[in-house]
């Protein structure tokens, strides 16, 4: 017994030094964390610093630089390499070396428009490299002279910084098909000399401002964002020859203004943008109209007569909505119309002109074939839709300028844009109907990632006050790590390429192949490019008119 006593005695006073001890390490431990945070907490300023403006790559002391410009040029595209891109597996940027910043990859110099003497970096274009990283604020600072800035199909993120403000020359944006986000970078709006803006296949959010179709622009490409929000009233002060805001969740109506385009709209395409209300009549003011796409949308009442003033349209699609009524006999009149789709809507008669009875299915016309069932046909008819009851919102006064508009249409439109393949339309209070025998749902043709493209061969086109030097042999640039989708041609020489298009199900008209590439099963768009430029003299650049500015060639099927 004395034993377990004496060894109970010394177990607690073991107990009670290894405590005394521990609570001494704590103690220490607690002082050692509160130096280590003092220490944090004086050295964070500089580290935040340090992450918030990464240093500037200068050159070396030894080398020398035609003139100031192109020494910050060098100073812009390095920092950007080497603090802001973090992946280039095709190795586009490996010759951006050296004090010629002219002979980098995607670079393109010129002079100056207003003291040809200075060269400068004019154009910069990275199509199709799959390079992965941000645009830093120093990179528009230093290069204040581009009038084209091409990044599409990449894997840029972030948001378009402030500093774009420096670029009052640029005349071409396109960042299409890339990971920007946030809402619409209304720092383009503040461009002075912008005409081509090309956003499509991101992720920028929210609402259109309606101070973007007060711009002078010729080419306006949203679609495949996340853009919401009904299409701004003042669409119709727009001068632009080509309008696309296609698959975003825009709903609303189609603004009434669009008749004030008449003089300037050649192509709009509105597929998937969750519209309601119907047609409005202005429609049929717009006489040089040649694709108008309205299709996969929940659009009602009839389809106006008054169509008959599309009096240029080639391509005529309202597929996939609720219209209803008879189709107006003056479908018959328009003699440029090489493709009117009509099918999955509520129409109960047609007349019997080749342009109007070679599609319908899906609707409710007697004798047709596929036609829907009785039962949704006896219901649409007995409750008509009304549009003298659901206007939409009053067309805002005309902001134009009298005495001209601007920029001038070109003879023959120069896009050859091409639209993504369907996503699926979210859910939504219209309500929906069956679709077409033999097919899942309305419009689903299979979805596809971000589409691959090839860089561009040659220097672009056209731009006003810059002529390039005598063309060199560019050099040359590693292909990308895609492959041309089947069914297109590779891209036209000397012109850059976007994201190609789906090619819907909707049967091409008979008579041989067609120039145009399709969009959603029609096809779509204006004439074949212009030749390739010649292989040596004095090159316009950048492109404006007559080219086919970043757009990709038109596919080999089902057209061929």
């Amino acid at each position: 017994m004395e034993h377990r006593q004496a060894l109970s005695s010394l177990l607690r006073q073991l107990n009670l030094s290894s405590s005394a001890a521990a609570a001494a390490d704590e103690r220490e431990a607690m002082a050692g964390r509160a130096v280590l945070l003092a220490l944090f907490l004086a050295l964070a300023p500089a580290l935040a610093a340090s992450q918030a403006a990464a240093p500037a790559v200068n050159p070396p002391p030894t080398w020398a630089f035609p003139n100031a410009r192109l020494r910050a040029a060098y100073v812009a595209l390095q920092t950007w390499r080497r603090t802001a891109i973090f992946s280039d597996p095709a190795n586009f940027t490996a010759n951006w070396a050296g004090p010629n910043v002219c002979a980098y990859n995607g670079v393109f110099c010129a002079p100056h428009p207003t003291d040809g003497r200075v060269l400068v970096v004019a154009g910069l274009d990275l199509n199709h490299a799959d390079i992965a990283g941000y645009i830093p604020a120093s990179l528009p600072e230093g290069l204040p002279d581009l009038a084209l800035l091409h990044l599409n199909s990449n894997r840029f993120c972030g948001v378009l910084p402030d500093t774009f403000l420096h670029l009052r020359l640029l005349h071409e944006l396109d960042i299409s098909n890339n990971r920007f986000v946030g809402g619409f970078p209304e720092v383009v709006l503040s461009l002075p000399s912008l005409r081509y803006l090309d956003l499509r296949f991101n992720d920028f959010e929210g609402t259109i401002p309606p101070a973007l179709f007060d711009r002078p622009l010729d080419a306006i490409f949203l679609n495949s964002n996340r853009l919401t929000r009904p299409i701004p009233a003042n669409l119709g002060n727009s001068p632009a020859s080509v309008v696309v805001l296609a698959h975003n969740r825009l709903g609303g109506c189609i603004p009434p203004s669009i008749g004030r385009m008449a003089e300037t709209l050649n192509e709009i395409v509105l597929i998937d943008d969750e519209l309601t209300g119907c047609i409005p009549p202005q429609v049929g003011l717009l006489r040089k109209v040649t694709v108008f796409d309205v299709s996969g949308n929940h659009l009602q009442g009839p389809l106006p007569g008054n169509v008959a003033g599309l009096a240029a349209v080639e391509q005529l699609n309202v597929a996939g909505n609720l219209l209803e009524g008879a189709l107006p006999a003056s479908i018959c009149g328009l003699q440029s119309l090489k493709n009117f789709t009509y099918e999955d809507n509520f129409f109960s008669s047609r007349p019997g002109c080749p342009a109007a009875t070679a599609d319908g299915r899906w609707n409710c016309i007697p004798g047709a074939t596929a036609q829907r069932p009785p039962a949704q046909c006896a219901a649409a008819a007995a409750n008509p839709f009304d549009c003298s009851k659901a206007q939409c919102q009053a067309a805002p006064p005309s902001t134009r300028r009298p005495g001209g508009r601007t920029p001038p249409t070109p003879h023959g439109s120069p896009w050859r844009h091409h639209m993504p393949s369907r996503r699926t339309p979210p859910s939504s209070p219209t309500p929906s109907h069956p679709s077409p025998p033999g097919s899942s749902g309305p419009y689903q043709p299979p979805s596809s990632s971000a589409p691959p493209g090839q860089p561009m061969a040659s220097p672009p086109t056209e731009h006003p006050g810059y002529v390039l030097p005598p063309l060199t042999p560019p050099p040359s640039t590693p292909a990308p790590p895609t492959s041309t989708p089947p069914g297109h041609h590779p891209p036209v020489p000397g012109i850059p390429s976007s994201p190609p298009s789906s090619s819907w199900s909707s049967p091409p008209p008979q008579g041989g192949k067609l120039p145009f590439p399709p969009v959603h099963g029609v096809a779509y768009s204006s004439p074949p490019p212009p030749p390739p430029p010649p292989a040596q003299g004095n090159l316009p650049f950048p492109p404006v008119y007559g080219v086919s500015y970043s757009s990709p060639p038109p596919p080999t099927k089902p057209y061929n």
